[in-house]
């Protein structure tokens, strides 16, 4: 049995029968019959697996949750020529209460958004800001900011 746990989107889980005397009876926990399911909510599941000569087999498994990753660019070159313009952060949409913040060097908010994430140009007060490098900090849930990850990012004209 495989099975995938949650992660961003729900679990899957299916069976490959290597042994036994066709015809096989497949019965998951869900009602399905088939060799695999897939759009599990986290919690426990089962597969009963019964061959011709009626011996059988059940697997008993969890789908958890694993933490859907933020992938934040680490550079990115708004300079208009229609590549790597915008500074992208993936996944923020599993994140409906983040918050980001940008820092330059002396600590002064160049950018802040919270809740939906608009691709950044590289500007402040609608101002191109100078290349270097900038600081951020993504909070996952701005009411709780403990789990946060922070990283810098180079603007490159």
């Amino acid at each position: 049995m495989q099975k995938t746990d949650k992660e961003c989107y729900k679990g899957n889980a299916s069976v490959s029968i290597q042994n036994g005397v066709g015809p096989f009876t497949i019965l998951w926990s869900t009602g399905s019959s088939s060799v695999s399911i897939n759009n599990l909510a986290i919690g426990a599941y089962s597969v009963n697996i019964k061959d011709a000569a009626l011996k059988d087999t059940t697997i008993s498994f969890n789908i958890d949750s694993i933490p859907c990753p933020v992938g934040i660019s680490n550079f990115f070159t708004p300079n208009d020529d229609g590549y790597n313009d915008l500074w992208f952060i993936s996944n923020t949409n599993f994140f409906p209460n983040f918050e980001l913040f940008v820092f330059n060097k002396w600590g002064q908010t160049v950018l802040h958004q919270f809740d939906i994430y608009f691709p950044w140009n590289g500007t402040s007060i609608g101002l191109p800001i100078p290349d270097g490098t900038y600081y951020y900090v993504f909070y996952f849930d701005k009411n709780n900011k403990n789990k946060i990850l922070k990283g810098d990012v180079n603007i490159l004209r």
